[in-house]
């Protein structure tokens, strides 16, 4: 039925007074048989971190059974992150997916990482269906097949509708987005506004980020709850936008949401509250699920646990869209190491985690970089290699590129915006005419993040960049002993010009 003012209203009044009285619970609001509670479980943004599966599998068995009105529903990216899921291509994630009796699950932009033969055999495998409204898919050939836009469940006679989209466009390597377009947010729910006159609640599930769910609650009102996920977002109770409520989990399966939903079906009232439950603090453990977990984990354990190399030092991601830092150091200079390449570039988002001082393991490596990305060499000019310099620091007026071999600056007005970048080559300016040879991921080359590595490709496939970071780690111990950097080496900086 179609929502109206009054529902709206008291979904945003109920979750103030909560907010303000502190509540940890929402508790029902009437022991009316006209009521009907429906709780919502939620994660998302999971990145395969699989092993506190069994305390989250125990605490979703228990509130099925408290109330047997409950769905579970992930907001999308389950994959990358984790060697133990990602060397099996995702297998491992859908298989305790489905034991955890997943109802719904949004397909997020890493869904592509492992390429779209995979991507199908995920869906393939799965228990549960892989939604999205504003994806299609335009070419026929590809293995990936039209995901459904929504899906309605039945709960004793009430219908709940479970709307989903996607990033658009997804943050994925092109390769896995071949025949597929991507739409607007509001656009392509707004042509599914009808929707909301077919079921009772009507909940978008959705893989877009905080911000734009946001903009997707001030101009679409006959969402009843909108789950998030992509940006990360820890939101600790509903955040009311528009009378419309907005939560989020963070990320890494810290936290699994709770949301109840009293509904009332004579009145079309609905009151609607949440908090996040912190997995850390679970005690009960489903041992069915946790084993299957210890046996994933034990077929690649004394692989991923090799030491290859110590770090008195560490290695860190923090501050990368500043400076140049000590992980991005490190990771550049072992593609320039395993290649023919004059400079070699990665993107910040590549770089998924840090290096604690200590003892560094293959899965140290692989947890970092958890995508598989392989090197392609490319001739450039050195202007097509500024311009890429250029549209790093444009995208959002931040360093977005880590660099070896080359150095550069990048010179703003003092509202952060680009008026020049220079480019250095051991201290002198790059020639602009010149070919130099660049090393980069395959992710970037191919037009990653909307980058444009224009030049004649020199090696398509020069080595998986895991594998250069595990060479040159071994390198490194056998030259000096230890694989230690500063914090920033200089090899970028932002400067302000004032007028």
């Amino acid at each position: 039925m179609q929502l109206n003012k009054k529902k709206r209203w008291i979904v945003s009044f109920l979750s103030i007074i909560f907010l303000l009285v502190g509540l940890p619970e929402y508790k029902h609001v009437s022991a009316d048989n006209n009521i009907v509670t429906i709780t919502i479980l939620h994660t998302n943004d999971l990145h395969a971190k699989i092993d506190d599966f069994g305390k989250m599998a125990a605490y979703i068995k228990a509130e099925r059974e408290r109330n047997k009105h409950t769905l579970y529903l992930n907001a999308g990216d389950f994959f990358s992150g984790n060697p133990v899921v990602d060397l099996n291509d995702g297998k491992p994630m859908i298989e305790l997916m489905n034991k955890l009796n997943l109802n719904a699950h949004t397909i997020g932009n890493h869904e592509f990482d492992y390429g779209q033969e995979h991507f199908a055999a995920r869906v393939k495998q799965s228990t549960f269906p892989w939604l999205s409204a504003n994806t299609k898919v335009v070419d026929d050939a590809i293995p990936i097949k039209q995901p459904k836009p929504y899906q309605i469940f039945d709960i004793s006679g009430l219908k709940i509708g479970v709307f989903s989209l996607t990033e658009n466009p997804p943050s994925a390597a092109p390769a896995g987005k071949i025949g597929l377009k991507f739409f607007d947010y509001v656009e392509t729910a707004n042509k599914y506004r009808s929707l909301a006159d077919e079921v009772d609640l009507l909940i978008a599930l959705t893989h877009i980020g905080y911000k734009a769910d946001q903009l997707l609650a001030e101009e679409v009102d006959f969402f009843d709850l909108i789950i998030g996920g992509h940006t990360h977002t820890v939101i600790e109770e509903p955040v009311i936008i528009n009378r419309t409520p907005i939560t989020q989990t963070g990320s890494n399966g810290n936290n699994i949401g709770h949301i109840t939903l009293d509904y009332n079906k004579i009145t079309d009232e609905v009151a609607v509250t949440g908090f996040l439950q912190s997995v850390k603090e679970l005690t009960e453990v489903d041992k069915d699920v946790q084993q299957l977990v210890e046996q994933y984990k034990s077929e690649t354990d004394k692989w991923l646990n090799k030491e290859v190399a110590r770090t008195n030092t560490g290695l860190y991601r923090e501050n990368r869209d500043q400076m140049d830092v000590s992980l991005g150091n490190f990771w550049t200079d072992a593609m320039l190491n395993q290649s023919e390449a004059d400079v070699a570039l990665i993107n910040n988002g590549s770089i998924r985690a840090s290096i604690d001082p200590g003892m560094v393991t293959t899965n140290d490596i692989y947890t970092i970089e958890p995508f598989s990305n392989e090197m392609i060499e490319i001739h450039m000019t050195g202007q097509a290699i500024k311009n890429v310099i250029d549209y790093s620091y444009q995208r959002e007026n931040k360093i977005d590129l880590q660099i070896a071999g080359f150095t550069y600056k990048v010179l703003t007005d003092e509202n952060g915006a680009l008026i020049q970048t220079e480019v250095y080559d051991n201290g002198q300016p790059i020639d602009l005419e010149k070919i130099y040879v660049v090393a980069v991921s395959d992710f970037l080359a191919t037009g990653g993040d909307g980058y444009e590595f224009v030049g004649d490709v020199k090696k398509k496939k020069a080595g998986f960049i895991t594998n250069a970071m595990l060479i040159y780690a071994k390198q490194l111990m056998k030259a000096v002993g230890t694989v230690d950097y500063e914090a920033t080496e200089g090899r970028i900086s932002v400067e302000v010009v004032e007028e």
